[in-house]
């Protein structure tokens, strides 16, 4: 494993968002605000079954670009964080086919079917970064690691949300998060070119498996919106990243 001021100087020097990636996380920003506010023009969640209200669904849309912005970012920086760990630098791939498949179900399902089909990362290796490492070329498990990597920064943005709902039971802005992070571990877990699920199937099978009982039980979890789900999910977490940093190894 690389020392930490190794890690400082690699994100100093390679922690960049690219114009195509700048590009396309705003495209799909947009998209996903467009899609997770779909039912909310006037009383949420009543898919325009209540009553329409413009500033209303204007605000609930800001708040939803804030919210996706939010998202996007975190989950990239996580995934850009890990990979250059190790040597890798991972990218944002928009994928086209799967933001229009995504708005023309919003429009059949009226709102009630939100997805987020917005691609995934992609990874290379950085030759200067990867010379006197053991198995010095490209890697699959460290690309489905990386791509993991994006899921649990989802996950860990739901359980703040969350909590932050559970504090603010009415707060759009903390709801409509939770939910969204959740839908979007959810579909990038499936196993599509793509989507990083895929890139977590060849990692290892056994880790994209876990993945999804993973994110199945904090959804559960999380969705009974009990103070007893958000403190399993906290201490699960915490015994989770302690063992991971005491056991991970780096020999890729």
């Amino acid at each position: 494993m690389v020392s930490f001021k190794e890690i400082y100087v690699r994100l100093r020097e390679h922690l960049r968002f690219s114009n195509p990636e700048l590009s396309g996380i705003g495209i799909a920003v947009l998209a996903a605000a467009f899609i997770f506010s779909f039912c909310d023009w006037g009383t949420p969640g009543q898919c325009w079954g209540g009553d329409f209200n413009f500033v209303l669904g204007l605000q609930h849309l800001v708040l939803v670009l804030i919210i996706g912005a939010i998202s996007f970012f975190f989950r990239q920086i996580c995934q850009k964080v890990y990979a250059l760990s190790n040597g890798h630098q991972a990218e944002y791939k928009v994928w086209w086919n799967g933001i229009a498949a995504s708005l023309i179900i919003a429009f059949i399902s009226f709102g009630r079917l939100p997805l987020v089909l917005a691609g995934g990362m992609v990874s290379s290796f950085v030759v200067k970064l990867r010379l006197g490492e053991f198995r010095y070329g490209f890697s699959n498990w460290v690309m489905g690691i990386t791509a993991l990597w994006g899921v649990l920064g989802n996950l860990i943005l739901a359980i703040i949300f969350a909590v932050g709902a559970f504090v603010y039971p009415q707060s759009y802005f903390f709801s409509k998060g939770m939910t969204f992070n959740l839908v979007m571990a959810i579909c990038s877990l499936i196993p599509l070119p793509q989507q990083d699920g895929l890139s977590i199937f060849f990692g290892r099978r056994f880790v994209y498996y876990t993945a999804i009982g993973i994110t199945l039980l904090t959804a559960v979890l999380l969705l009974t919106k009990t103070a007893l789900g958000l403190i399993i999910l906290i201490v699960l977490g915490s015994i989770w990243g302690i063992v991971a940093l005491l056991i991970t190894s780096e020999k890729d």
